[in-house]
């Protein structure tokens, strides 16, 4: 099923869920710096719900496999993205900032967006991958690499100061 647009009103009041896949290249935000895509596919579903308060909420679910550049190796390599997310629904623009005080802790704040007869669904989709791309992409452990490269600074191996000889020059 090709869904380009959604009703979020009908959907959060219906409880509907919609579900679809698109290519990867229909999402060029996201691969504007990112390595040449082998035909992948983005699988997406998006549930609407409201609760008892009449607050609407979408349920965003979205499951892709891009393929990123190492920054360490510099060569390809998969990415699995499975997002599930809560967006709340507001109707108006000045809603999207209500209630979220300063000393609230950023991951009890629900993400908000303005509710929409015609949203784009796969702009939304589009955000979410985005948002889980990490900044610096690297592999766990490069394929390529030497060992004595692929030590991180800070990880077990102790090496000795180069200032350590001065600090017996002050001892003495």
């Amino acid at each position: 099923m090709d869904i380009q647009y959604v009703d979020t009103y009908e959907l959060t009041r219906v409880g509907q869920e919609v579900r679809g896949q698109a290519p990867i290249d229909r999402f060029e935000r996201l691969l504007e710096d990112l390595p040449e895509q082998a035909g992948t596919m983005v699988s997406w579903a998006i549930k609407g719900e409201m609760d008892s308060f009449g607050q609407r909420f979408l349920q965003v679910h979205v499951r892709a496999a891009p393929m990123l550049e190492c920054q360490r190796c510099m060569k390809p390599f998969e990415w699995a993205v499975d997002s599930r997310n809560r967006l709340q629904v507001v109707k108006s623009e000045a809603d999207l900032d209500a209630g979220d005080a300063a000393d609230t802790d950023p991951d009890d704040v629900i993400e908000r967006i303005l509710g929409s007869q015609r949203l784009d669904v796969l702009a939304l989709v589009e955000d979410e991958i985005i948002l889980c791309l990490p900044y610096v992409p690297k592999h766990d452990v490069c394929p390529s690499l030497p060992e004595l490269l692929e030590e991180e600074p800070g990880s077990d191996s102790v090496r000795p100061s180069p200032f350590a000889v001065l600090d017996q020059l002050k001892k003495d």
